[in-house]
């Protein structure tokens, strides 16, 4: 069995159980708030989009293809997968406005990044898709650059908002809540470089 497909595999199993334990956690909720339960399971569906596009990987081959085919639909379900995340962050504590907002400017993205697949695909009649894909490359970096800067934006709202109603008692929530954010961005940030800089195009 080949590295890669086990790879692939094991990042499969690892992504449907998270979205399976993030679904039986809401059976432990006595109270449960709609907000929270809304962001939860948005979080479900993007652990389950993630665990469809490894099993898709492994079902066509679409990595063996080619770095560049395995680039873009990487590209293809890395980017929802991102909007859903920060949808789930920014929907615990956003307003209605804010929310609807990010999500139109966050479909427009990926609709012009599916154009540009969709394009590559028209010219050269195959998965391989040449500059299209820097094309798509470049949308995914502006589209990861905006869900961090949001997720920045509502995390430093939020802890406002905190420290104003109740001081110093939830100092320690503020720095847990800090470095997860911090470790999701510095995952998010590296994502654009992975996908660039894995291996050489195919064109």
């Amino acid at each position: 069995m080949k590295s890669l497909f086990i790879l692939q595999l094991v990042c499969c199993v690892i992504t449907a159980m998270l979205a399976l334990h993030l679904a039986m956690a809401s059976l432990q909720v006595r109270w449960k708030v709609w907000r929270y339960e809304i962001s939860r399971w948005i979080l479900v569906a993007s652990m389950l989009l993630f665990s469809v596009h490894y099993l898709l990987q492994m079902i066509h081959g679409l990595r063996a293809q080619g770095t560049d085919v395995g680039a873009a639909f990487n590209i293809l379900f890395y980017t929802p997968v991102a909007f859903a995340i920060t949808l789930s962050i920014i929907n615990i504590d956003s307003t209605g406005n804010n929310v609807r907002r990010y999500c139109l400017r966050s479909m427009m993205a990926y609709i012009l990044i599916a154009i540009a697949f969709g394009i590559g695909m028209f010219k050269n009649n195959s998965l391989h898709i040449g500059n299209m894909l820097y094309v798509m490359l470049g949308l995914f970096v502006a589209s990861m650059a905006y869900f961090i800067f949001i997720i920045r934006k509502e995390a430093n709202t939020r802890r406002q908002k905190l420290m104003e109603n109740f001081g110093s008692d939830l100092i320690s929530y503020v720095r847990y809540s800090q470095a997860s954010l911090i470790l999701l961005n510095l995952t998010a940030g590296l994502l654009p470089v992975a996908i660039l800089f894995n291996t050489r195009w195919r064109n």
